[in-house]
């Protein structure tokens, strides 16, 4: 983390930057969990998807699809899985993880029977999926989406 602000991200290292764009910056990530592993974070410090202007998402979601397809001949990978959590480095920063030709899927760690959501359709009732699209529908109607 940088000394000056306590945030990884707003005092990243620029020897690291792989490209950058108005809003975002796409980095190699000191925190690689393999190689080819990159971040595209914003370059202001915003801490959530729901928090960014729609001209920051726009943009560090073009970023991220403008530097994967930059560097997957690079890496030698099939394709880069997009992840976002945020929770060790509450500022908003996309993870690009690179799926090496033959390695396993990642989908059914996180989908599947082993994973977080557990046995497809038991996690939601129907109840419960209608009365959250109808109140999302209307959320966005307010804001005149």
């Amino acid at each position: 983390m940088s000394e000056k602000t306590g945030c990884v991200f707003c005092d990243f290292d620029s020897r690291r930057v792989i490209g950058e764009s108005e809003f975002a910056f796409a980095a190699h990530f000191d925190c690689a969990i393999k190689p080819g592993h990159i971040v595209v974070a914003l370059k202001e410090h915003v801490e959530s998807l729901a928090a960014m202007s729609p001209e920051q998402a726009a943009d560090i979601l073009s970023l991220a699809a403008r530097v994967a397809r930059a560097a997957e001949p690079v890496a030698g990978c099939e394709k880069f899985y997009l992840v976002s959590i945020a929770d060790a480095v509450p500022h908003y920063h996309i993870h690009l993880l690179p799926r090496m030709r033959g390695e396993a899927p990642l989908g059914p760690h996180i989908m599947g029977d082993s994973g977080w959501k557990g046995e497809t359709g038991a996690a939601v009732r129907e109840d419960e999926i209608v009365r959250f699209i109808s109140s999302c529908r209307e959320a966005l109607a307010e804001q005149g989406s």
